[in-house]
């Protein structure tokens, strides 16, 4: 077990009592969702969970796209430890997930009826992300709230529920509704181009006029409409709503123009690493939190016992997408390496990452001891080929053609 994460005391803490555990479990992944996006659009559920609960004010995401940012919230290890730090590329077969316990698995023994409804063809059950679940099935977003409601209906008084919902939300491509659209003033014309939305290769080629404004706008519309689609989700639960650990995420964010960049390609800045955290019923958080510390999270809510790579209370933030690593020790001063050497970042003084500063020795010997603290991981040999259907939606996506 590595500790450089656990927050550094002289002598032993009594231990804390025992929270408050509700009976059930609802997480939730809107794909794509970066930090500001919720204070920039209207998003009155998302709110309101969070003055029931908290809303963690810096939370960081484990990588920067999907399959690697999942493996850790599944899994609770950094990118360095779970090793999977692939890109999607034009290949059609993957590495399964390293063989770890993951959430579901040890909820499920723990006496949980484990269900999964997810919208992101990446997430493959020929993967092993289905581990752990009784049912595992795919969905698109506008089907979820009933799909919630469908699975709510059948749990039986003394049951209890881990319920795992991946909204696909403002994922390219985008297709808001009307009143989110003529709200925020989207062109229909970026939009009627293709029969499945507004699609980030657009934003990514820049070749007209206003393009990356009109993919902003709608991707804040779309926002919106995944707030209320959230809201349909929370009402789906019933009776059992006010007995429901609730936490919603994102699995990364999006660029959309800053740093000459849309979309969520090779990088580790903060439009696509701070991602939001709303929690109700669970601990009390910290002010920062590392997202390798959901599995961990949700055990020490439930008064469970396991023991994860990454505690619950985590505040070092770390994040990586290949050769890229980004470190923060408190939220406010951001290193990132690569193999073009290291930069610093001042973040409330330069939230845009624009003006690099030397890196401190802090961060340097913060990124020294997660290195020695945390074993460096490599994915399986047993590679998967995806179906053809899947590989078609993750084409669909942007995925496989060299757009992400």
């Amino acid at each position: 077990m590595w500790t450089l994460l656990l927050v550094a005391c002289s002598s032993p803490e009594p231990a804390p009592p025992r929270h408050e555990a509700r009976r059930h479990v609802l997480f939730v992944v809107v794909d794509t969702l970066r930090a500001d996006a919720i204070a920039r659009a209207d998003t009155p559920v998302l709110d309101g969970l969070g003055a029931r609960g908290e809303i963690v004010p810096t939370a960081w995401a484990s990588g920067t796209w999907t399959v690697p940012s999942m493996i850790s919230m599944f899994t609770g290890m950094p990118v360095r430890q779970h090793g999977w730090n692939r890109e999607p590329g034009n290949v059609e077969q993957f590495p399964k997930i390293p063989p770890a316990p993951t959430l579901a698995e040890v909820l499920a023994r723990k006496g949980f009826h484990t269900t999964a409804l997810y919208a992101n063809d990446f997430l493959d059950p020929d993967l092993g992300f289905s581990r752990g679940f009784e049912t595992y099935r795919k969905s698109i977003d506008s089907q979820m709230p009933d799909r919630v409601a469908s699975a709510v209906r059948e749990w039986d008084d003394g049951e209890r529920h881990f319920l795992y919902v991946h909204l696909l939300g403002p994922h390219s491509p985008l297709k808001p509704s009307e009143a989110s659209r003529e709200k925020h003033a989207v062109d229909p014309a970026w939009i009627a181009g293709n029969p499945l939305g507004f699609l980030i290769g657009q934003a990514k080629r820049n070749q007209e006029p206003g393009v990356r404004d009109a993919y902003a706008a709608a991707y804040h519309a779309v926002v919106e409409d995944t707030d209320a689609r959230l809201g349909a989700i929370l009402d789906a639960l019933g009776p059992h709503r006010d007995d429901t650990l609730v936490i919603v995420t994102s699995d990364h964010g999006e660029l959309l123009g800053e740093h000459g960049i849309c979309g969520h390609g090779w990088w580790v800045w903060e439009e696509l690493t701070h991602v939001p955290l709303v929690v109700d019923g669970a601990v009390d958080l910290p002010d920062r939190v590392s997202l390798a510390s959901i599995p961990a999270i949700v055990t020490r809510s439930l008064n469970l016992e396991h023991e994860w790579p990454t505690p619950w209370d985590a505040t070092l933030l770390v994040s990586q997408r290949r050769d890229k690593l980004a470190i923060s020790v408190d939220g406010k001063t951001k290193a990132i390496w690569s193999d073009d050497g290291v930069q610093a970042f001042d973040l409330p003084a330069d939230r845009g990452e624009a003006k690099p500063l030397p890196v401190s020795a802090d961060l340097v010997a913060a990124r020294e001891r997660f290195e020695a603290d945390v074993p460096p991981g490599t994915y399986s040999d047993e590679e998967v080929r995806l179906h053809d259907t899947t590989l078609e939606s993750l084409k669909a996506l942007g995925y496989l053609d060299g757009a992400e």
